[in-house]
């Protein structure tokens, strides 16, 4: 069978971009520069709707942004792109994958199937909260669309951790299925829909961790046997801006266990009171990618299972046949070699042997010398997935600055996945029944209530009493037998253990909110000439005190001014963290440690826009200060964030704060560059700096992506439309550029670059001003 792909990993490359170019523009991939990306604090994850988590284009110039940045602004990857797999068997038994880097996964038409972020705090976003008042629990999807028919879009959904993104998308859109391989295979779509979600923390606990959950639901009319789910994650540890880097990682392996103490749990069995505590440890062996060159202190990174679909008829020998998931979780991981795509050892190329993958039955690589390695980690089978129904997976991408501080992330990951366990439903008998055969509603290990399906029956012990049977403790025969048919279901302890569905607690809700840090307020920076004013709203506090964000008894505190002005030691778009400088900070109540009065900077003739909370909720400007230090033609930075005290009760009841902030988070787009005035007048415009000397003060280091940072600027101009034009003393035309002053902006920046895309060389150079209200003659040196 031919290759899907080309045998070099370049080519891929290419494919990919022709895939991207070539394609007819019907659905619109979220995959260009300056896109989507997950920023929690800690580091920078760039999302698609497209199945691939990463930048995988890169390398064809089609973005710039991060892939898997860590820590956020260091110029250091983690991750060059990974894929989202599913693999199944069609009506006729041949293996079928959807997914890859070729782009087999697209979104759909719809105008809203774009990338969507939200951050905890937002209004509607509160997990377990009836946000709309509707007398249903989180209904809604962050997809953009009406889910619940009430005519509002995204009121009610649940947000999880501090920042969530989300996208949908499909593997059956006519742009993948009718492309044309050169090798000849066509991609072979189920009919299957994916929702995604990614999810970053801002807590210390979760540095370097982003959770990742897929829902797959088979959208088409044939039943899917035999499906695997997996993603396949080129892991890299090199520099931005070492193109090579990604050659010579290793991987080692590395054994993690979490213990979780979930407390204790008991019955009465036969007048005996016995129980058992709760506590169980999750144990696996995983691959970690470090840099091949001791001592090079770039991070190291992995890629965890953590989760999926599973079925309780799976543990229980007469529903086994009927089961659609495994009955307990399991994860297998393989490691490939992206320089031998096609070969033993390799990244598979076509989709018998990408299923195969999956499987588990594909040999791995060789992990004894330095390669470029990828890591796929897949789960199943999944006996069937039938039309209309779902599963999902969840995994975790951890990075960590070595193996030892790594061994704690993965253990956070793991803390973080382990979640809530809810009791949803009505418990009929009464919370905290102590008899094991009372079995509703996850009281006393019964988990589930199981149904079979039509045609089936048969007798079965629901209550699982041999599960109190130990070395020491034994309650002797099996208790009575049940009839199991169609048309109810019986809560059953099918996996046999009082600590799964017990105190009533039948709902697993994956993934913590561990700090649930405060929102920012909504921000805006307007330059002038010498100055940026900065305004903010009064959301945050709002919020805070109505309890929809942080714990009972939190208290806001105030607010932070955050400035950017020093671009030195960039290897990203923007600097690392350290270089934000506090300007003030806000308080309501106290200024005793230098902190500004919140009311010294509040606009009270700002009218408030709605009543939240039975809160005045006002608009940006509620909040505004001026930094009266800025320079023109340098690039600046704002940030506000906010403070307060987040409540917590220990065991003993006893209450404790401890203060929290909501992350430093911007992006380059977001930066401001103060300007001379313009003139009313069309003459007295100026050159600085004159002579340019090779470089300027404002100039920012070159990184991927801002190829042209340096800049001379002509100022004083006229507050009108203008054309600046320069040229060489010999009269030769060297540039144009157009400037429009109306606003008041008398300051447009010039790169260097000619006319013709290169650089200017040294000498004197004259440049003329036209407009409406005049004619300018100048001159200007540049000394490279």
């Amino acid at each position: 069978m031919p290759h899907r792909f080309p045998a070099s990993p370049s080519h891929v490359i290419a494919l990919l971009a022709t895939l991207v170019l070539a394609t007819p523009a019907w659905a619109v991939l979220d995959i260009d520069d300056h896109g989507p990306v997950l920023d929690p604090g800690g580091f920078r994850l760039r999302v698609t709707n497209a199945g691939i988590l990463g930048n995988a284009f890169f390398d064809v110039g089609l973005s710039n942004d991060p892939s898997f940045e860590y820590p956020a602004h260091s110029g250091h990857e983690c991750l060059s792109h990974a894929e989202l797999w599913v693999g199944g068997l069609d009506d006729l038994g041949h293996p079928h994958v959807s997914g890859g880097p070729a782009l087999e996964w697209r979104p759909t038409t719809d105008p809203a199937d774009h990338v969507r972020i939200a951050h905890a705090g937002d209004l509607g976003t509160a997990r377990f909260i009836d946000d709309d008042g509707d007398g249903r629990t989180d209904e809604e999807q962050l997809n953009g669309r009406d889910d619940d028919g009430d005519g509002e879009v995204d009121e009610d959904i649940a947000v999880t951790g501090d920042v969530m993104a989300s996208s949908d998308y499909v593997d059956d859109r006519p742009e993948a299925v009718n492309f044309s391989y050169s090798n000849g295979e066509t991609h072979q779509p189920f009919g299957l829909s994916v929702h995604e979600e990614d999810y970053g923390w801002s807590d210390a606990i979760a540095r370097g961790t982003a959770g990742v959950r897929y829902t797959i639901t088979n959208h088409g009319t044939s039943t899917i046997f035999g499906v695997y789910c997996g993603v396949l994650a080129d892991l890299d540890s090199r520099a931005l801006s070492d193109r090579a880097g990604h050659l010579d990682d290793k991987i080692v392996m590395q054994t993690y266990s979490q213990a979780f103490d979930d407390g204790f749990s008991g019955s009465d069995v036969h007048g005996h009171f016995l129980g058992k505590e709760c506590v169980s440890t999750v144990r696996d062996t995983l691959p970690v990618l470090i840099d091949g060159r001791p001592g090079s202190g770039l991070p190291v990174v992995t890629i965890v299972g953590l989760g999926h679909t599973i079925d309780p008829q799976a543990n229980m020998d007469p529903l086994k046949p009927y089961a659609n998931a495994p009955g307990r979780v399991s994860f297998r991981y393989t490691v490939l070699s992206n320089s031998r795509p096609g070969q033993p050892g390799g990244v598979p190329t076509v989709d018998p042997d990408r299923y195969g993958g999956l499987a588990g039955r594909l040999p791995g690589m060789p992990i004894d010398l330095p390669d470029d390695y990828q890591v796929l980690v897949a789960c199943g089978p999944f006996p069937k997935l039938a039309p209309g129904t779902s599963l999902t997976f969840d995994v975790a991408l951890v990075a960590a600055p070595d193996l030892d501080s790594l061994r704690s992330a993965v253990q956070s990951a793991l803390y973080l996945y382990h979640g809530y366990q809810l009791n949803l439903l009505p418990d009929s008998t009464g919370r905290g029944a102590t008899e094991y055969d009372v079995g509703r509603s996850g009281l006393n290990g019964h988990e589930a209530c199981l149904e079979p399906p039509a045609g089936v029956s048969f007798y079965w012990e629901p209550d699982c009493p041999m599960k109190f049977n130990t070395g020491e403790t034994d309650i002797g025969d099996p208790g009575p037998t049940v009839l199991y048919e169609h048309g109810h279901c019986i809560w059953t302890d099918a996996d046999c253990d009082i600590c799964t569905g017990y105190h009533g607690n039948e709902t697993f809700a994956p993934w913590l909110d561990p700090g649930t840090m405060p929102p920012p307020p909504a921000t805006r920076a307007t330059p002038a000439d010498h100055r940026v004013a900065i305004a903010w709203d009064n959301l945050p506090e709002i919020l805070i005190h109505a309890g929809r964000v942080g714990t009972p008894h939190s208290n806001f505190i105030g607010y932070r001014l955050y400035r950017l002005a020093d671009w030195r030691g960039r290897e990203s778009d923007l600097p690392p963290l350290q270089n934000w400088a506090l300007v003030h900070e806000y308080n309501p109540t106290t200024t005793v440690n230098g902190e500004v009065p919140l009311a010294s900077v509040t606009d009270t003739t700002l009218d408030y826009e709605r009543i939240l909370y039975e809160q005045k909720h006002y608009p940006i400007g509620r909040y505004h200060d001026v930094d009266s230090t800025a320079q023109n033609g340098f690039d600046y930075l704002y940030v506000v964030t906010t403070v307060m005290d987040l409540a917590f009760t220990d065991r003993y009841d006893s209450r404790s704060l401890r203060r929290v902030e909501s992350p430093i988070v911007a992006s380059f787009d977001q930066r401001v560059v103060p300007f001379a005035a313009a003139k009313p007048a069309g003459h007295g415009v100026w050159v600085v700096p004159n002579p340019f000397r090779a470089h300027a003060d404002w100039d920012r280091p070159i990184v991927p992506g801002d190829p042209f940072p340096r800049h001379l600027d002509f100022m004083g101009l006229p507050r009108a439309p203008a054309v600046i034009r320069i040229y060489t003393v010999a009269g030769d035309f060297v540039a144009k550029l157009d400037h429009d002053g109306s606003g008041g902006n008398g300051e447009a920046s010039w790169d260097l670059i000619s006319r013709n895309g290169q650089d200017v060389e040294s000498g004197i150079y004259l440049f003329t001003v036209d407009s409406r209200l005049g004619h300018e003659i100048g001159h200007f040196v540049v000394i490279r």
